[in-house]
């Protein structure tokens, strides 16, 4: 799983905790990940991490390994607050979203997505190693090779 969500309240206007429950945006996000909707995945991604990885960059890299399993079913287990590493290497106080992602076989994972508020909004984040993948000009678990060059 990709996804990374975390949630700040820093009690200005720009960082004010969305009214939306992170727990639906979480499943939402990790929904559209799991399908290979990484276009509409990135609509919803925070800006710092836009920058790093724009959007043409994003869909490429991420395409070269599309999720092949499904989950047969989901569901949010904890949301608890946390700080949490930026891959700028900033820390920002978070929401972590633990959901239970149930796949054939009986196989069961708990996947932590990190959501942080922007503009009033939820916005998820890449994990760290995947920001700094992307920072360097690499696609996230394929260190050989650039980032493929838009067309």
């Amino acid at each position: 799983m990709t996804a990374g969500l975390a949630l700040v309240g820093c009690g200005s206007s720009a960082h004010a905790r969305p009214k939306d429950d992170p727990g639906a945006f979480a499943v939402r996000v990790l929904g559209l990940l799991t399908r290979n909707e990484y276009t509409r995945a990135w609509d919803d991604l925070h800006p710092e991490d836009q920058r790093v990885a724009p959007l043409a960059e994003y869909v490429a890299c991420e395409t070269r390994s599309p999720v092949i399993a499904r989950p047969l079913s989901v569901k949010v287990v904890k949301v608890s607050e946390e700080s949490i590493g930026l891959g700028n290497g900033r820390f920002v106080d978070s929401t972590a979203v633990g959901i239970r992602l149930r796949f054939a076989g009986s196989f069961t994972l708990v996947h932590t997505v990190h959501l942080v508020a922007s503009k009033g909004k939820w916005k998820w984040i890449l994990p760290s190693w995947r920001f700094r993948d992307y920072s360097a000009d690499r696609c996230p678990g394929d260190p050989g090779s650039p980032p493929p060059s838009p067309s």
